[in-house]
C-alpha cells in the first residue's frame, strides 16, 4: 500500500484541525496538529525548520503504524519545498489540499467558532496572502460554502 502524507493548509478558522481529524478517521489513518509542534511566541521564520522537521519525524513515526497521516498546518512554499523532498526520500506520496474560505464566512457565528479581534486581523492577512490559493496544492475544497459533511465527503474524494 501506497503511504501518504496530507496536507491540508488554508486561513484560521478553514477547516484544517476540524476536517483534518474527520479525514484522518475516514482514511483510518493519524492525525496532526502541525500547530502542535510550532514554537508559541517566534515569528514562523524563526522556528520554520524546526517546526518542520519535527512535523516530519512526527509523520513519518505515524506512517510507521498506518498508510494515511493528516497533517493541518499552513504551508507557505518553502515549507512545501522541504515536505515534498522529504516525504519523497522515505518514499511516501505528499499531497496539498487547500481549504478555502472567505473571511466573512470565517467568522461568521453559524460556524460555531469566536475570533478576537488579533484572530481576525490575522484571517484576513492570510486569506490576503494566498493561504487557501496555493498553486502548489493538488486541489483545493471551498469549506466556505459547503456544510462539514459535505467538504469531508469532498476530501475523501480528493484523496481517493
Amino acid at each position: 500500500m501506497v503511504k501518504r502524507a496530507i496536507f491540508l493548509t488554508g486561513p484560521i478558522g478553514a477547516g484544517k484541525t476540524t476536517l483534518g481529524r474527520a479525514l484522518a478517521q475516514a482514511l483510518g489513518g493519524s492525525f496532526i496538529d502541525g500547530d502542535d509542534y510550532a514554537l508559541s511566541g517566534r515569528p514562523w521564520y524563526a522556528s520554520s525548520l524546526r517546526t518542520s522537521r519535527a512535523i516530519v519525524k512526527a509523520a513519518t513515526a505515524e506512517l510507521m503504524r498506518g498508510d494515511h497521516v493528516v497533517i493541518a498546518y499552513p504551508l507557505r512554499c518553502i515549507n512545501w519545498i522541504y515536505y515534498r523532498r522529504c516525504f519523497a526520500d522515505a518514499g511516501v506520496v505528499l499531497s496539498v489540499i487547500n481549504l478555502r474560505a472567505t473571511c466573512a464566512q470565517i467568522v461568521h457565528p453559524a460556524r460555531g467558532r469566536s475570533f478576537d479581534a488579533s484572530e481576525r486581523r490575522r484571517i484576513a492577512e492570510m486569506i490576503s496572502e494566498g493561504y487557501g490559493e496555493r498553486t502548489f496544492a493538488d486541489t483545493t475544497v471551498d469549506t466556505g460554502s459547503l456544510q462539514p459533511a459535505a467538504a469531508l465527503k469532498a476530501l475523501v474524494a480528493a484523496i481517493r
